[in-house]
């Protein structure tokens, strides 16, 4: 059995460098070729990576040392490219989302089933250290039965974000496109909250209302996202986000998810912190008193959460076990973003998941 996994990056644009780090790290797999329709792309990439370049797709698909695609395209490219992977019996990782939509979500999880493929995305708050530190204590039963999960991403993107990303590697309008992005801050980066909403407490979203629109940014896409869920043990839920709410955050304000039980509270915060509110005596918890754990990086080693994703879905292949993040998971993720554009104002009667 191969002990390394042979990866093949397709689209080396700005998050393609953060996955590249996570791979080097990650000690079971290495990126054996880099595919970008831009030339200087692919090569850099692939410099780093000591890897060889290509413009071709095809290239990619033909290569016999290439086990597994990592797809860091835009995202409506996700599913078609993922779709022809599998049916050359590659494995598949797609940066979230999924799809732009249900339909192509569905057609690319069969194919890899059909083709006797793995798929994942790499949901990497999964592997936060207060992530899953809240997992346990919420399965410890620290804060008693949920009633509500509150969801909250505020931001305030610069305008170069919609032509470069943050860093600026890639000049492309793809985020600005409805058709080519499939949302805005619902999907770019909400999705990773609602993963882990229902990986912390297994919530899943069974109706869901909302209202969004674009008042500050010149794109097809939502720059402010309000909405209102109802979860399948009948806890309630909510979301607001923005892309563009002027100042960002106010200093010492916490972007993530907060946790409401009928025992206490849990806030899981991007800043690597983790502050719970319990009425009982739980370990390292002081109870009737907010306690306040931080989990400081440690570093680019595999401590890290992309290496920590890595790594497992690696681990297997290699092993032939199922992945830890899988498609049908991931599917998850996108369909309450899905279902929640579509409970708008153009359809106020909201939405069922039967």
């Amino acid at each position: 059995m191969d002990k390394i996994l042979n990866i093949g990056i397709v689209g080396c644009g700005e998050i393609a460098l953060e996955n590249l780090k996570g791979i080097q790290a990650s000690g079971n797999s290495k990126v054996v070729v880099a595919m970008d329709p831009q030339e200087d792309l692919a090569v850099s990439l692939a410099e780093q990576a000591n890897a060889r370049s290509t413009t071709s797709w095809g290239d990619v698909l033909e290569s016999k040392d290439v086990q597994c695609v990592f797809i860091c395209t835009p995202h409506h490219l996700h599913a078609t490219l993922g779709m022809q992977a599998a049916g050359r019996g590659k494995h598949v990782i797609v940066e979230k989302p999924l799809a732009t939509t249900l339909e192509d979500a569905e057609n690319l999880i069969r194919a890899c089933d059909e083709s006797n493929v793995k798929l994942s995305v790499p949901y990497v708050y999964r592997y936060h250290r207060n992530v899953r530190r809240a997992k346990e204590l919420v399965e410890r039963g620290a804060i008693g039965e949920i009633v509500a999960a509150e969801v909250h991403w505020v931001s305030d993107k610069p305008e170069s974000y919609w032509t470069g990303g943050f860093t600026g590697r890639a000049r492309t309008d793809w985020r600005m496109s409805k058709e080519k992005s499939g949302g805005g801050i619902l999907m770019m980066n909400c999705s990773h909250l609602f993963d882990y909403v229902e990986f912390v407490a297994g919530l899943t979203p069974v109706r869901s209302s909302s209202e969004y629109g674009t008042f500050l940014t010149n794109v097809e896409i939502e720059d402010y996202f309000f909405g209102l869920f109802r979860y399948d043990n009948g806890a309630l839920g909510s979301v607001i986000a923005s892309s563009k709410m002027l100042g960002g955050r106010y200093p010492g304000e916490q972007r993530g998810v907060r946790f409401y039980g009928k025992e206490g509270q849990i806030m899981v915060t991007d800043s690597d912190s983790l502050c719970v509110f319990t009425k009982r005596d739980a370990e390292r918890m002081r109870a009737n008193e907010w306690n306040v754990e931080e989990f400081p990086s440690s570093g680019e080693g595999v401590s890290q959460p992309r290496t920590l994703f890595i790594r497992e879905f690696a681990k297997a292949i290699l092993e032939d076990t199922e992945p830890p993040i899988s498609g049908r998971t991931a599917y998850r993720s996108l369909e309450t973003c899905v279902y929640l554009y579509q409970s708008s104002a153009q359809n106020p009667v909201g939405h069922i998941v039967l």
